[in-house]
């Protein structure tokens, strides 16, 4: 979906296809009805800057983690996500607020997926809430200016693309990052979630760091 057509004009241009993933995923899963429940997925960019506008256009609720503020504004600036949560405590209480509402309502939250992912799973096998559907469109496919590695700022990872001599250790932690975020999405699959790739080869990446199942979902 996300290389599918060489006319590629930004996230207008995946709207429609975002829209009809998830549509298809309401019919199949959910009896066609989006109403009360939420997906979770992380990416702002280009291609994911569709995912919110897409969601609430198909009736859900959705959550996006993004790393960098800059992408949040921009979408919040043209309407492509509703709010932005103050942190993960807001967000989770404004997802149930929706939820329980009916509304289709996008929130962002500024972090990094590869963190986040792991401690939402963690609540939800304490007994926290389990998405309804996982996904995710960071730029994976490209690991030194698209995936930002756990415990890094946006600023020093910013300065480590500028420097060849860098991409190396950037890619490494990357990855890692990547198989972390990948396992996250294999333990809500295995909670309940229905978890969906949507073509920027994390699984991949994951895999050939170790995580023998990332094609499992």
């Amino acid at each position: 979906m996300t290389a599918g057509s060489w006319i590629y004009i930004g996230s207008q241009g995946i709207v429609q296809g975002t829209y009809e993933t998830f549509t298809e995923a309401a019919r199949q899963h959910f009896n066609g009805d989006w109403a009360g429940r939420w997906i979770l997925t992380a990416g702002l960019g280009g291609m994911g800057g569709a995912q919110p506008l897409a969601a609430s256009m198909a009736g859900a609720v959705s959550l996006t983690i993004e790393c960098q503020q800059s992408r949040i504004d921009f979408r919040l600036r043209t309407k492509y996500v509703d709010n932005q949560a103050r942190d993960l405590d807001d967000a989770l209480a404004l997802v149930r607020k929706h939820c329980d509402a009916g509304e289709a309502v996008s929130i962002a939250l500024l972090g990094n997926a590869a963190e986040v992912l792991p401690e939402l799973v963690r609540r939800a096998t304490s007994g926290g809430s389990v998405p309804d559907l996982v996904t995710d469109q960071t730029s994976a496919h490209d690991l030194v200016h698209g995936y930002l590695p756990m415990g890094w700022s946006v600023a020093h990872w910013l300065d480590a693309q500028k420097d060849p001599r860098r991409h190396a250790q950037l890619t490494t932690e990357a990855a890692h990052s990547c198989a972390v975020h990948v396992r996250a999405m294999l333990d809500f699959q295995a909670l309940g979630a229905r978890v969906v790739d949507y073509g920027n080869n994390i699984r991949q990446v994951a895999y050939d760091q170790g995580v023998e199942n990332a094609f499992a979902f």
